[in-house]
């Protein structure tokens, strides 16, 4: 493959022309078997010999091509990221969706974790605190809604430690008996209600005798 433009736009990023005119951008970090002193090669070269291009073997074609896969998939995964925390597995479903290549979203999102953009636990911190404002559930419950989240058991358990070391969480079970008491009284039903809701039996028992003894 004949490429006639090479160019380092950023760090770690460059713009490939093929013969046709037809751009393409990846970055060195996707890179398997062509290595960016090559590529910067294969720039001067372009620069100071006067070749209008140079050529690729199909092996490093077939690289380059997949790194700009790869890259393509950062792009999108950083615009996801841009406007809200993100968790892995909703990313991947979310990319997959624009009928990218599994291959080049877990290089993508591989890249991206490293680097601390995309982090699973700082989601399900994020998620915890959003799920506060207009829930009041046990750990249990929240445990369970991280995992379906496609949260891990270590980042779910850090998150959750992080936010029952601030909300104590007989105070949500507490508060959670009293919106239920505004529409039920009944005792048997309002326990199964709060063990749905992720609290224990020793907690819904200590908020009962507090709020209806």
């Amino acid at each position: 493959m004949l490429i006639r433009e090479i160019e380092q736009t950023s760090s770690g990023v460059w713009k490939l022309t093929p013969s046709d005119g037809s751009a393409f951008f990846l970055r060195t970090d996707y890179l398997s078997c062509l290595s960016p002193d090559v590529l910067a090669q294969f720039c001067r070269a372009l620069a100071s010999s006067g070749e209008s291009s140079v050529e690729f073997s199909d092996e490093q074609y077939a690289d380059v091509l997949s790194a700009s896969l790869a890259y393509s998939a950062e792009t999108l995964a950083m615009s996801y990221l841009a406007r809200a925390e993100q968790c892995r597995a909703s990313l991947s479903a979310k990319l997959a969706k624009k009928g990218l290549d599994w291959r080049f979203i877990q290089a993508a999102l591989d890249y991206l974790e490293g680097r601390g953009y995309l982090s699973d636990r700082r989601f399900a911190g994020a998620w915890l605190r959003s799920r506060a404002i207009d829930h009041a559930e046990g750990r249990l419950r929240l445990g369970a809604e991280l995992a379906a989240r496609g949260i891990g058991r270590d980042d779910a358990a850090a998150a959750l430690d992080e936010f029952f070391a601030e909300n104590d969480e007989g105070l949500l079970c507490r508060k959670a008996l009293a919106r239920g008491m505004k529409t039920c009284r009944d005792r048997d039903k309002l326990f199964r209600s709060l063990f749905r809701k992720g609290f224990t039996a020793s907690e819904i028992r200590d908020a009962m005798q507090e709020a209806l003894r």
